[in-house]
């Protein structure tokens, strides 16, 4: 567990010190003095997004989120089982951690593909 939680941490380190140079490179050149924020909205595609395709793409990218997150414990647990040496407890500790993260993954699939269609009917329903 404790390599899981350096592991995680090293990620947000990570994330955390490519952020500045990726908020940099989508600000530009805008100055935020002479109301260029709402052309930096624009921009980036939400300026004229709807509630719809909004809450679309908060939705796509927390289930990818929630889907890296269980590729990554499947790809933790797959490293405790070969590193257990042989000891029955340990490779039975990965092996729950490994289903655990299946079964996980497989509900944020069907979630997601549940989700697609629900809202496909709604895009539907509200342009015809």
């Amino acid at each position: 567990m404790k390599k899981l939680i350096c592991f995680m941490g090293l990620v947000s380190l990570v994330a955390l010190v490519l952020a500045p140079a990726t908020i940099a490179q989508a600000v530009g050149e805008f100055n935020f003095g002479n109301g260029d924020l709402v052309n930096l909205g624009q921009s980036a595609g939400y300026g004229t997004a709807t509630f719809g395709v909004v809450a679309g793409r908060i939705i796509n990218a927390v289930f990818g989120l929630l889907g890296l997150g269980a590729v990554i414990i499947i790809i933790v647990a797959g490293f405790q089982w070969m590193s257990s040496g042989g000891d029955k407890e340990k490779i039975d500790g990965a092996k729950k951690l490994m289903t655990s993260a299946l079964v996980g993954l497989i509900i944020v699939i069907l979630a997601y593909a549940i989700s697609t269609f629900v809202m496909s009917r709604l895009f539907n329903l509200t342009t015809a």
